[in-house]
């Protein structure tokens, strides 16, 4: 999807760019000032069988609680309808979390909340711990 990564790069810089495992999906390192941020896995679907997602992984914890991290969250909610962020180095989600809140009511969970997302999953164990690391998924 072009328009996202063109709106991407005007807030960020697209470190490397590549083909994921399907035609439809995308890996790319994104940065700020020649520094990494994190990862995004994004897979633009393939209609009418699959609909779009895209996943937010090894975030550097300063990312967190950042300007960028609400300007980030703004641009994927105009291109996904389901996100995976992964909260491992996001400390207050991580902690509020494991003290019972519920994910909408957290810290990132709040932040997705107010974009439009509507269903909420913590993936404090992902599916045949083959997922990846933590993470929280959100669904308008």
């Amino acid at each position: 999807m072009e328009a996202f990564k063109k709106d991407l790069a005007t807030h960020f810089q697209l470190l490397k760019v590549e083909g994921g495992r399907f035609a439809e999906e995308e890996n790319i390192s994104v940065g700020k000032d020649g520094r990494r941020l994190l990862f995004i896995k994004a897979f633009y679907g393939r209609r009418p069988y699959w609909k779009e997602w895209v996943e937010l992984f090894h975030i550097e914890p300063e990312f967190f609680g950042s300007p960028l991290e609400d300007e980030l969250y703004r641009i994927l909610a105009k291109y996904f309808r389901r996100v995976f962020v992964e909260y491992y180095e996001d400390t207050q989600t991580l902690r509020e979390l494991k003290a019972g809140k519920e994910p909408q009511e957290t810290r990132l969970g709040s932040k997705l909340r107010a974009l439009g997302y509507r269903s909420f999953r913590d993936w404090y164990y992902p599916e045949g711990w083959m997922e990846g690391g933590y993470k929280l998924q959100a669904e308008r």
